[in-house]
């Protein structure tokens, strides 16, 4: 029976319909595992001494109705604790003394119809139970015992009941349809995530009870919470689950459990027994069995929910339909095909409505070789992805046309003509627009290299190739996929480039980093409107690419500019905002911007495509955010705010997470979670820090308190133990995590700020050294103790710190002109001081293999230097005329890049010292930071003018300006990956930048004009619609609408033309 304060809900309402309701009969169906036979028992148990009860289960292969359910029942109504129901029931048995060799009917008729027929109105309820009729080995006959059931009930007593438990097989779905009988449809119920949190927590206090090895803590909460979620409301999986743990190991099996779940396979047989009951009713027909298969499969590789009427397009070619329409295919499927899967698939009784496997243990059962054992219902995933790519490429020929929706003005934004879309773009179409990418990557092989020719799916995917891409766009602007648009164009590109050594693919994936790059860098006015495709993207596609000489002839502006490039600019996009931004930071993966502003709002935003990634702004602090951290996981976000409060907020779904952390009393003005994600730390103007359990919510001991001032940074130690904290009075602290206590903290030697600092690459060692003195310090970061005395040997101020990447030498650089090496866990001097600099020594950077260490002086040179011997690599790098203020080697550690003073940025062989090229200017004041991409390909560099610039380090041209910050750069940082770059400004703040959607903010200097264009947001309106869309190269220029003349839109910028042809769009409106 049900565990305790479990289903409650639902045995309330039987409870109800049993002592109330008019109606007789009542019908509990789910698919197998919701715990119908588990209820059904309940509600016998709950009202054996109420009432008279009588049960029946079905067990596939082990009862024959005819001969066995009425007997059962009547024998357990004979020994009822009601003296009126035993007598009449034991009458009509002596009566008929051969009932047990009779038909169905007449035993319905003599032991249920005739004797309670008899009975007063008022007696006690009588309550008759059939669970799992789906289980009766003849389909038939349980359709038949339904049937009696109805005929008969209005000669019952008022108080007879039956309840009936079944799975949604389609025979008695259609004996059932008739009736008006009332359900409880266990598919559709409320959650049930508080019955299965009971159910299985009793079931381990049962395992810990029996076992004393295993510890009374154990499971944790949140893995009894991941294993309510694997369930997805199944009992019976839940049940399997906890049969296979304390079957064994509890503790290593339930690891095993969470690791890989497929490792049970508890309902195999249940499933099993339903699919080779569905493919034997086709069993003669191998046509049948095809579809069947496909069908399946479809459910099982989609990406995006199908219907049946999708099912329909999809094989409606297919021989078994042939001559046939799609009404009658529809029909087919239904009656004929899936009729006897209705158990694991839900079948919605619309048409267009979703299909869906019940349960994800379906496709795991599916979808294993092993598990399905030649048998005919094994999916192969690969075979049904190929099947379902040539689909969606011949569903796409056929349907996708230039203005599908023969829209007439061009300015209509997609929103607002979605009837529209409806009617002409059916939900095939749209499906086959957003899921080829998927079906195409994942399902088509290709072959060997000594094979020759190529697939049919690659000949269908050229041919979409060079014909229908921006058809297809036009499908995705309606939809609102443009973002999902740009991730299917990066997987196409992404595939051929894993296959170009199979096939001559070069050109293909030459067209698809085309594509990429062109959804990417005018997806504004692509998610704006269908048509703009064709006039505000295609007229500025780079001249020389693939993409613009296959479809240029489709663009309805012609364009002549100096801006309009021949090549891809590296900026993709840029995204304005409302607000001020006043902090930014990246989840671990790189995958999630957040970005915080000064309406006290947060966003989250897909640093892939630059659209948000949680649609509504995050509300709830009532004062400035100051302050973000992305969780290890980056499932939690932390926020810190003037308001004094911390929030924690779900990414994926942007609520909140409990309410605010409460405590400071002052602004808090940075946050940190500790690698294990399990602890935050909080900085306040209010000079404490304060450290949160993340689970609990709650403050972990009391305030750390030191500082003086206000706290501006925290950071954890790689292993967590030690927290670091900066404060406005001039300390760095370490703090002892677990006893919440300062550990040695580090002394300053004098009331000046602490000017360097740099932690060694595995975080074991701090270096650091105050502003305006020759002294440095090393500690031990897990003891917080200073390792050895303070590093004396300079005579005048260090001004740079950096460790070798091994982490065993520590470089100075300082005013006296010269540069030192120390034993970084000793604190010895190593080998003596390099000289050769004539003025100090600002900028210094270790080689990739520590072999080199570069120095950049303030007497404008850069000099190499081995870091074996301290010999000079050769002679000093001239041509800045400024001090060097940064150096950076190249990954590869051939090139390196400097940047001066004197605002240019150069690049040097190592090997020779020569230098590569002219200088790279563009800055317009101080170079401060200088940093390469991790495959060496681009160089970024940060200035006191406030911007940072992308350059390709290959020929030094220049890729990109990025602008917005009224700050200038302290320095820059790629991700790992290459995609995002970090800048740190010189008041303590960062913000990120993606390499792929260039963030940036602007201002709106044109106002709308009604008679005449206007420029608005980079738009050019007319009578007040978007027009046309100007890229981001005419951004960053004193850009005007001059005037229309005629049919040539004129555009000045920068004292330079450029000119429009509208003609072709002009027409699209007319």
């Amino acid at each position: 029976i049900c565990s305790p304060g479990t289903r409650m809900k639902i045995l309330e309402q039987i409870d109800s319909w049993i002592r109330d309701s008019s109606d007789r009969v009542i019908w509990v169906r789910g698919m197998a595992g919701r715990g119908k036979s588990t209820i059904a028992s309940t509600v016998v148990h709950r009202w054996k001494y109420r009432a008279s009860c009588a049960i029946f289960h079905f067990r596939r292969g082990q009862n024959t109705l005819n001969t066995r359910i009425v007997c059962a029942l009547a024998r357990q109504l004979a020994t009822s604790l009601v003296p009126e129901v035993r007598n009449a029931v034991l009458e009509s048995v002596r009566e008929n003394e051969d009932i047990a060799d009779q038909r169905l009917k007449e035993q319905f008729e003599t032991l249920f119809v005739a004797p309670l027929g008899r009975l007063n109105s008022q007696t006690h309820p009588i309550l008759i139970v059939i669970d799992a009729l789906d289980e009766c080995d003849n389909p038939k006959d349980a359709v038949d015992f339904v049937r009696l059931i109805d005929q008969h009930s209005k000669v019952f007593p008022s108080g007879v009941r039956f309840l009936l438990t079944c799975r949604p097989e389609a025979p008695l779905l259609r004996a059932l349809e008739p009736r008006q009988w009332p359900s409880e449809d266990l598919d559709t119920v409320a959650d049930v995530t508080y019955d299965l949190e009971r159910f299985i927590g009793q079931a381990f206090q049962q395992i810990r009870d029996s076992d004393p090895e295993v510890p009374k803590d154990w499971p944790l909460p949140e893995d009894i919470a991941r294993l309510v979620e694997m369930s997805q409301g199944l009992f019976q999986w839940a049940r399997t689950a906890i049969e296979f743990v304390s079957n064994g190991s509890p503790v290593d099996r339930f690891l095993d459990l969470l690791k890989q779940p497929s490792v049970w396979t508890g309902l195999d047989e249940l499933y099993q027994q339903i699919l080779s009951k569905a493919f034997g009713s086709v069993d003669s027909n191998p046509v049948k069995q095809d579809i069947l298969s496909r069908v399946l499969g479809a459910l099982v590789v989609a990406p995006y929910p199908v219907s049946l009427e999708m099912i329909a397009d999809f094989y409606g070619d297919h021989e078994i339909f042939s001559s046939t329409n799609r009404e009658n295919i529809i029909r087919y499927l239904r009656k004929d095909i899936l009729a006897e899967l209705n158990s694991l698939l839900f079948i919605p009784p619309s048409i267009a409505d979703p299909m869906r496997l019940m349960h994800t243990s379906i496709r795991d059962l599916l979808t294993s070789k092993l598990r399905c054992q030649q048998q005919p219902y094994y999916v192969d995933l690969v075979w049904h992805h190929k099947q379902l790519a040539s689909t969606c490429f011949n569903v796409m020929r056929t349907h996708l046309k230039e203005n599908i929706c023969d829209l007439s003005d061009l300015s209509q934004p997609s929103l607002e003509v979605q009837d529209i879309m409806e009617r002409n773009v059916s939900k095939t179409v749209r499906y086959c627009c957003r899921a080829w990418s998927t079906h195409l990557t994942e399902g088509v092989q290709w072959p060997s290299p000594n094979e020759n020719g190529a697939t049919i799916e690659l000949d269908d995917f050229v041919s979409f190739t060079k014909e229908k891409v921006m058809c297809w766009l036009e499908v995705m602007s309606l939809v609102g996929a443009t973002a999902e648009a740009i991730n299917m164009a990066r997987r196409a590109y992404q595939w051929l480039l894993r296959h170009n050594g199979v096939l001559e693919l070069s050109l293909l994936a030459t067209l698809w980093h085309d594509v990429q790059r062109f959804i990417t860098s005018f997806s504004e006015p692509i998610s704006f409107g269908p048509l703009h495709v064709y006039v505000s993207a295609l007229p500025h596609c780079p001249l020389e690419t693939e993409l613009w000489r296959l479809y240029g002839k489709h663009a309805k502006v012609q364009t002549v500019s100096s801006l309009r490039t021949a090549t891809w600019l590296s900026n993709l996009w840029t995204r304005t905002t409302d607000a001020r931004v006043t902090s930014v930071a990246f989840s671990p993966d790189g995958q999630v911007l957040a970005s915080t502003f000064q309406n006290k709002t947060i966003q989250l935003w897909d640093t892939q495509t630059g659209m948000l990634a949680v649609g509504e702004p995050l509300k709830g602090h009532i004062d400035w955010i100051k302050t973000v951290c992305f969780s290890p996981d980056g499932k939690i976000l932390a926020s810190g705010s003037d308001d004094k409060t911390i929030r924690l907020w779900n990414t994926q779904t942007g609520a909140a997470v409990d309410q605010p952390l409460t405590g400071h009393t002052n602004f808090v003005t940075s946050v940190c979670f500790s690698p294990d994600g399990k602890v935050l730390a909080s900085g306040s103007n209010d000079k404490t820090i304060r450290l949160w359990d993340t689970q609990t919510k709650a403050a972990v001991g009391g305030p750390l308190v030191g500082h003086t001032s206000l706290v501006t940074a925290v950071c954890f130690s790689p292993d967590g133990s030690v927290l670091a904290s900066g404060s406005h009075d001039q300390t760095i602290r370490l703090w002892d995590t677990q006893a919440g206590a300062a550990v040695n903290t580090p002394p300053t030697g004098r009331p000046d700020a602490i000017g360097f600092v740099s932690f060694s690459p595995d975080g074991k060692r701090l270096a650091s050294a105050p502003s305006n003195d020759e002294t440095i310090q090393l500690w031990d970061i897990h003891t917080g103790r200073a390792v050895g005395r303070l590093l004396k040997g300079h005579t005048d101020w260090v001004e740079s710190l950096r460790f070798s990447p091994d982490g065993k030498i520590l470089a100075s650089g300082a005013r006296d002109k010269t540069i030192r090496f120390w034993n970084s866990q000793t604190g010895a001097v190593v080998g003596k001081p390099l000289k050769g600099h004539t003025d100090g020594c600002g900028s210094l950077c270790f080689s990739p293999h520590g072999k080199v260490l570069a120095s950049g002086g303030n007497d404008t040179t850069i000099r190499l230097w081995y870091t074996q011997t301290g010999a000079a690599v050769c002679g000093p790098l001239r041509g800045h005329t400024d001090w060097v203020r940064t150096v950076c080697f190249s990954p590869d550690g051939k090139v390196l890049a400097s940047g001066s003073g004197d605002r240019t940025i150069r690049l040097w062989d190592t090997r020779s010292g020569a230098a590569l090229g002219e200088p790279l200017t563009g800055h317009t004041n101080l170079l401060v930071s200088l940093c390469f991409s991790p495959d060496g390909n681009v160089l970024a560099s940060g200035s006191h003018d406030r911007t940072i610039r992308l350059w390709d380090a290959q020929t030094g041209a220049p890729l990109a300006e990025l602008l917005g910050s009224r700050l200038a750069t302290r320095s820059l940082h790629f991700s790992p990956d290459g995609n995002l770059l970090i800048t740190n400004y010189m008041d303590g703040s960062s913000a990120s930048w993606s390499l792929l959607t260039h963030q940036r903010c602007d201002t709106r200097p044109y106002s709308l004009c009604d008679d005449n264009p206007s420029l608005e947001d980079h738009w050019i309106m007319l009578s007040s619609s978007r027009f046309f869309w100007l890229p981001s190269q005419y951004w960053g220029h004193a850009s005007r609408v001059i005037t229309l003349c005629g049919r040539t839109l004129v555009v000045l910028h920068d004292k330079k033309f450029s000119f429009f042809d509208i003609s072709q769009a002009l027409r699209v409106n007319d």
